[in-house]
């Protein structure tokens, strides 16, 4: 199927669609499994479980399996989890959290969960996004925090670490990150990020060690030519661009805080904080100034997007 052709408009009503008879499928599948399941019909084929006859006979990858199965087991103490999942108030990954914490509170509690506690869960975790949901579900079955920190070293060297933090010290790491995200464009995993602050921290605290000339005269040689005439960007510029002084760049992105860029049609905002830049509303070469009130702040993705829209419209 070619959908070059198709209107942007056609592609997402299209998407909508699939989707929607996706979880319909979703939904029969389900209930198919359950019944499964209700018959045992997975030993008459020779499987000893619902999970090796998904996984073997049906064809399942195992992570996909397990998913469906926790949803059409849930489907006996709560029925309205099918109907929750077709409408997409619900998700397998909800679901799933939820099943995993009643197993781990049943093994370690040795009491069974009760299907009203269940039903009132899955109500509540409807329209509640994943971090909303592991809050809900630890709270409704007082699931202790795990403060402990655990290392444990691979056969390949690495180091696994598990820690807890606070909300608080959470939020503090999730803002540093967006803060690193254009330091780290290619790698914004969390030991990359934990990578590039351990190593600007000993730079700047352990007086062993030594910066070399070399390397200071390889970065200013490749900002050189980065910056030189010779440098040839994607698209033609015809104005040159003066530099937005760094009060006013700060004052924009206090003023914004997140991507600005929003849908003309729907409305909706992007709101990402993730490696933020700035940029002119009204173009450059269509004489657009540094004014704050022809700033804004986009995430590199829509920046990316709105200078490809925007070149494409200085050479017409």
């Amino acid at each position: 199927m070619c959908l070059k052709k198709v209107t942007n408009q056609n592609l997402d009503s299209n998407l909508k669609l699939l989707v929607t008879n996706e979880r319909e499928i979703l939904s029969e599948i389900l209930i198919h499994i359950a019944e499964v399941e209700r018959r045992k019909l997975y030993l008459t084929y020779g499987y000893c479980s619902l999970f090796e006859y998904l996984t073997k006979r049906i064809g399942y990858a195992n992570g996909s399996a397990q998913r469906r199965i926790d949803a059409a087991r849930l489907s006996f103490d709560a029925p309205d989890v099918i109907e929750k999942l077709e409408s997409g108030e619900l998700n397998l990954a909800q679901v799933s959290l939820l099943q995993k914490s009643i197993r781990e509170v049943q093994a370690s509690s040795k009491t069974k969960i009760e299907p009203q506690v269940k039903e009132d869960l899955v109500e509540k975790l409807s329209n509640k996004s994943f971090t909303e949901s592991e809050v809900l579900v630890s709270q409704a079955l007082n699931i202790k925090p795990k403060e402990y920190t655990k290392t444990m070293h691979q056969k390949d060297e690495s180091i696994r670490l598990e820690i807890t933090f606070t909300k608080v010290q959470w939020a503090k790491l999730v803002k540093m990150r967006e803060l690193l995200s254009n330091s780290l464009p290619y790698g914004n995993s969390w030991d990359q990020v934990l990578e590039y602050v351990s190593e600007s921290v000993i730079q700047k605290k352990d007086k062993s060690q030594v910066v070399t000339k070399k390397s200071t005269v390889d970065r200013e040689k490749v900002n050189k030519e980065s910056n030189s005439s010779s440098f040839k960007p994607e698209y033609p510029v015809k104005v040159a661009r003066k530099v937005i002084p760094r009060v006013v760049q700060r004052k924009i992105f206090q003023r914004d805080q997140c991507c600005q860029y929003k849908d003309k049609n729907t409305g909706k905002q992007c709101e990402s904080k993730w490696r933020l830049t700035i940029d002119h509303i009204r173009p450059v070469w269509a004489g657009g100034g540094n004014t704050s009130e022809n700033l804004r702040v986009l995430c590199a993705n829509h920046n990316r997007e709105i200078y490809r829209q925007q070149a494409y419209l200085s050479q017409i």
